[in-house]
């Protein structure tokens, strides 16, 4: 009997568990959606504003990860759809099913929203880059050649990307 009680609080941890990752992550997706359309709209003080408000939400994320990595080592499961599935039949694990689902999801939905803004800011990058060049008014042309070397640049000594700002 001891031991079902046991189980029933674990099961009911890893609940708490889920529901706050949940919680969490869907915090995460909605900052970062923010920031991409900062970043599509090149909105510097946007994109500032945030980051701010995305740090201590992607901190948080990570000190609930490693309280369910602790939870895990704990129970001895390798994932928490393990443990989930190691538990007898109850309503708490259906629920805990359908939440890891969710989160699992949401990791995918997560994945992809920082993949996709860390693509936007290269992109920012890049065009910054480029026009910090222009204004700095190097006269260069579009082939990158060592000196005196073929190309269409006659083989002047300074290139575009030589410039230092």
């Amino acid at each position: 009997m001891e031991k079902q009680e046991a189980g029933k609080a674990a099961m009911k941890e890893a609940i708490a568990l889920l529901r706050k990752q949940l919680l969490l992550g869907n915090s995460c997706v909605d900052w970062l959606r923010e920031m991409k359309a900062a970043l599509i709209h090149n909105s510097g003080a946007e994109i500032t504003g945030t980051v701010q408000a995305l740090e201590p939400a992607l901190g948080d994320y990570a000190r609930l990860e490693e309280e369910q990595s602790a939870f895990l080592r704990e129970q001895g499961s390798p994932h928490m759809s393990a443990f989930v599935a190691s538990q007898p039949d109850s309503v708490e694990r259906d629920v805990a099913f359908r939440l890891v689902d969710k989160v699992n999801a949401l990791g995918r939905t997560l994945r992809e929203s920082i993949a996709l803004n860390q693509q936007l800011m290269s992109r920012s990058k890049e065009y910054i880059d480029f026009h910090v060049n222009l204004m700095s008014g190097v006269d260069a042309g579009t082939i990158y050649s060592a000196p005196g070397g073929p190309g269409r640049d006659g083989g002047r000594e300074r290139k575009m990307f030589d410039s230092s700002v």
